[in-house]
């Protein structure tokens, strides 16, 4: 089954490296690591009516008439919405697990009967996830890495009044250094 456009108007093809940056107390910005990001297929593709009927083929049904442009629009529509994950063919690549991002159509006097649809698509990535159990006597430091233990009922302990705070005439809790930026 597949839905195949009468004309590709454009197509733009997007593939990313995201390169990671951290800023520094002083200085520029340091990378320490990339990572591509999913590629992205942009098309302006368009569906016609030729002498009352449709070129395209949606599965095995010739569709044919106006209906026709209403119908593979809501088709694309309901691709959409379902996220179904879709084999991408264009002119210069196959791609595969490609989800539609976007739609966009617009009708004005030219294209009053046509269908001309600006469509992002975008790769998803999938993953396996996995679980599995690590024993505490196992580990390399347990007191450090092991999970939360309860620890009792904690008391209070009182704050002693802080140089800073009793200078300006109250509290304002903690212990505080004072530093002198001459020496």
């Amino acid at each position: 089954m597949g839905l195949f456009a009468d004309v590709t108007i454009e197509e733009k093809h997007k593939d990313e490296l995201n390169i990671t940056e951290h800023p520094t107390e002083a200085g520029a910005s340091i990378s320490d690591h990339a990572y591509m990001e999913a590629p992205e297929l942009t098309m302006k593709v368009g569906w016609s009516e030729s002498a009352g009927k449709l070129n395209g083929y949606v599965g095995n049904s010739f569709l044919g008439g106006t209906i026709s442009l209403i119908i593979v629009y809501e088709l694309l529509q309901k691709l959409q919405k379902s996220k179904v994950h879709l084999i991408v063919m264009s002119g210069k690549r196959l791609y595969t697990n490609m989800l539609i991002k976007s739609l966009s159509c617009t009708t004005e006097k030219t294209t009053e009967h046509v269908l001309m649809i600006d469509i992002t698509f975008k790769k998803v990535i999938r993953v396996m996830t996995s679980e599995t159990t690590v024993l505490v006597e196992n580990q390399a430091s347990p007191a450090g890495t092991a999970s939360v233990q309860n620890g009792g009922t904690v008391q209070a302990k009182e704050v002693p009044t802080s140089v800073i705070g009793g200078a300006f005439g109250g509290d304002i809790g903690g212990a505080y250094t004072l530093l002198n930026p001459f020496g």
